[in-house]
């Protein structure tokens, strides 16, 4: 899977507006605001195949809004990409 699409579940703990309902790939955060959102990963998961998240703007990239995740079967532990042992 090369994408994950999600819903938008709340905006600052309310229903979005209605432009944010339906599936989405991006989503705009307002500085200080909260958005939750739900994914659904079909297919196997891969241990070590991470996905990955940012933010548009490098400067909140630097910062720490960016990163990646492991999707896992129930007790199965997370692995090491290809190449990346011990990191």
């Amino acid at each position: 899977m090369s994408d994950a699409q999600f819903r938008v579940l709340t905006v600052d703990g309310k229903r979005p507006e209605p432009a944010l309902r339906g599936r989405k790939d991006t989503v705009a955060v307002a500085m200080g605001s909260t958005v939750r959102i739900a994914l659904r990963f079909d297919g196997p998961s891969d241990p070590d195949t991470p996905y990955m998240y940012h933010c548009h703007l490098l400067s909140h990239e630097d910062e720490g809004m960016m990163g990646q995740f492991v999707v896992v079967d129930k007790g199965q532990r997370a692995g090491a990409p290809p190449g990346h042992a011990g990191h």
